[in-house]
């Protein structure tokens, strides 16, 4: 991302963005505007897809841009220079407060129960123990 570009994001995230830790852990810039123009320039310059999420009316459409983890958390250094008390400082908790390390990623660790491990134990015993027997 060139200056001008990252500059352009710096002045939309001041105004528009959210930044916040997902589940009280990973870094997140959600945008959400009503111009999907913007929002499309925002997302190819962060990296994600744009969203959409319609209400009833009398609401207009809203156009969503999100990104999450360790590359919301590289945004968020290399802006944080350029943005206004405020949002630094919002910047500052989110970064302080979280515990990501390079190349993981957000959600839940899919582990077995531990109930399962012992039943499989149990299983693999009792089928040896018949072939022995």
């Amino acid at each position: 991302m060139n200056e001008s570009d990252l500059l352009w994001l710096v002045g939309l995230c001041e105004g528009e963005a959210t930044f916040d830790a997902q589940r009280g852990k990973y870094p997140r810039i959600r945008i959400g505007m009503t111009d999907r123009d913007v929002v499309g320039r925002a997302a190819s310059l962060m990296g994600c897809s744009v969203r959409l999420s319609l209400k009833p009316a009398p609401h207009s459409a809203m156009w969503h841009a999100e990104i999450q983890g360790e590359r919301a958390a590289d945004l968020m250094r290399l802006m944080l220079p350029h943005m206004g008390a405020r949002r630094s400082a919002r910047i500052a908790d989110v970064l302080g407060h979280t515990s990501l390390t390079r190349g993981q990623k957000p959600g839940p660790r899919i582990t077995r129960p531990p109930g399962l491990a012992h039943l499989m134990r149990e299983t693999s015993r009792t089928s040896i123990e018949e072939n022995v027997a």
